[in-house]
C-alpha cells in the first residue's frame, strides 16, 4: 500500500523523529481507547492522556532509539549483518547468536526495570502532584516496589518474544516502531492496571498502591 511504503520510508529517512512520533501516538492512543471502550468513560482524562503522551515521546521515542540503534549499534557492530542475513545463517553464526542473547537481556532484565518503569511511574507522580518532583520520585518508586512483580511479570511474557524478534530481523530503523506497535497491547494493559490508579488518584479517592 501506498501509505505503508510512505510510513516506512520515512522511518528510515528519519528514525528518531519517526520512532518519538510513533512512540507518542501509540501510547495516547491506547490509553483513549481503554478509556472510552475498556472502562466507559464519557469523557476522556487528558491528565492521564499526557502522562502516556509525555512516556510516548521521551522514553518509548527518544531513549529506546538511543538504546536500541545508538548504544547497541555501536556495541554490537554486527548487528544489521546479523538481522538480515538468512535464518540458515543466523543459526550457523555463534557470535551472532551470543550478541542477540545480550541484547535482549539487556533490554528486558536492566533497561526495563531499571529505566522504563521507573521513568513511567515518575512521569504518573509528577503530574499528578503538581510538579512536587522530589516527593514524587519517592512515591513513584514506592508505587513501582509495590507493583514491580505483577508489571516485570507481565512484561517478560510479552516482550521477550518480541525482543527476540526485534533483535534477529528488524533492520536498524524500525526496532523501535516494531516494538512500538507491539507495545499497543503493552500500553493498553500499563493503562487498565496502572491507568485507572491514576485517575482515582486525581479525584482524591483513596488508591490501594
Amino acid at each position: 500500500m501506498v501509505w505503508t511504503r510512505a510510513l516506512l520510508g520515512l522511518a528510515e529517512r528519519a528514525p528518531l523523529r519517526f520512532a518519538m512520533g510513533f512512540g507518542a501516538a501509540k501510547t495516547t492512543a491506547a490509553d483513549a481507547l481503554v478509556q472510552r471502550y475498556v472502562e466507559g468513560q464519557e469523557a476522556l482524562d487528558w491528565r492521564r492522556l499526557t502522562v502516556f503522551f509525555s512516556f510516548g515521546v521521551l522514553q518509548v521515542g527518544f531513549v529506546q532509539h538511543w538504546l536500541y540503534v545508538n548504544a547497541f549499534g555501536r556495541a554490537f557492530p554486527n548487528a544489521a549483518i546479523f538481522a538480515a542475513a538468512p535464518w540458515s545463517a543466523k543459526l550457523r553464526d555463534a557470535a551472532g547468536l551470543r550478541n542477540l542473547a545480550a541484547q535482549v537481556g539487556i533490554d528486558q532484565f536492566v533497561y526495563h526495570p531499571f529505566c522504563y518503569f521507573p521513568v513511567f511511574y515518575t512521569c504518573k507522580e509528577i503530574i499528578q502532584s503538581g510538579g512536587a518532583r522530589t516527593v514524587s520520585f519517592r512515591d513513584a518508586m514506592n508505587t513501582y516496589a509495590a507493583n514491580a512483580l505483577d508489571d516485570l511479570q507481565a512484561l517478560w511474557r510479552l516482550f521477550i518474544p518480541t525482543s527476540l524478534v526485534q533483535f534477529s530481523v528488524m533492520p536498524m530503523h524500525l526496532r523501535v516502531p516494531f516494538s512500538a506497535s507491539v507495545g499497543f497491547v503493552w500500553c493498553g494493559f500499563l493503562s487498565v492496571t496502572r491507568g485507572a490508579e491514576f485517575t482515582m488518584s486525581c479525584r482524591g479517592e483513596a488508591v490501594a498502591p
